[in-house]
């Protein structure tokens, strides 16, 4: 139980920080709506759970791993993240101009939503950063341990994780409820640039 309780807070811990991920998960469901932003939120807390099971099964190496791929893992990150904000910026000035103004003229799948989540969330480095961070102690904890005990950790990260990016993406839905689309693509600026500085700020650590 302790391992589990462990898994949960470390998930919260690293969900918390509005980082960009979590800003796009707010910009995706206020353009597509609640039920696209649960499959972001969703890919995003099953990465959590990957690095967790990879973390606590794998410690000492992946420290070794990390050590090698944080530049070229941050770079390509921050690059990715970049190019996401800038079309985020592009796409609601485009639906800005039309005249029956609509985020949502940009549909996108369930399925498609989730793989564009899961693959940034990989190459995100404040996901890479925060594991490496953890790993240390994470080693120490997982020595002398079986399957079950990095099961619980992994379930408890993805759970404490799930539980936030589900708390903002009910907020982001309720936001885009009781706001109109002007006010919607205000919201959708603001967050792209976000992402922008956030994504250059990666780079130039």
């Amino acid at each position: 139980m302790e391992i589990f309780v462990s898994g949960v807070l470390a998930g919260i811990a690293l969900a918390i920080p509005l980082g960009p991920m979590a800003i796009l998960l707010i910009s995706t469901t206020i353009k597509h709506g609640r039920k696209i932003g649960v499959f972001g939120a969703l890919a995003m807390a099953s990465v959590d759970l990957s690095y967790a099971a990879i973390v606590f099964a794998f410690g000492n190496v992946v420290i070794g791993f990390l050590t090698d791929w944080v530049f070229p893992l941050r770079v390509l990150g921050s690059l990715i993240l970049l190019y996401v904000g800038v079309k985020i910026f592009v796409d609601a000035r485009r639906s800005s101009k039309i005249n029956s103004p609509d985020l949502t003229n940009s549909p996108t799948s369930k399925l498609k939503t989730y793989a564009k989540f899961f693959g940034l969330t990989v190459l995100n480095p404040a996901t890479a950063f925060y594991f490496f961070g953890i790993t240390p102690s994470v080693a120490v904890m997982s020595q002398g341990t079986g399957l079950l005990s990095i099961a619980y950790f992994a379930i408890g990260v993805f759970l404490g994780s799930i539980v936030w990016q589900l708390s903002l993406v009910v907020a982001a839905n309720l936001t885009k409820s009781f706001t109109n689309a002007k006010v919607q693509h205000r919201i959708q600026y603001a967050g792209a640039l976000l992402i922008v500085a956030l994504a250059i700020g990666l780079i130039l650590k």
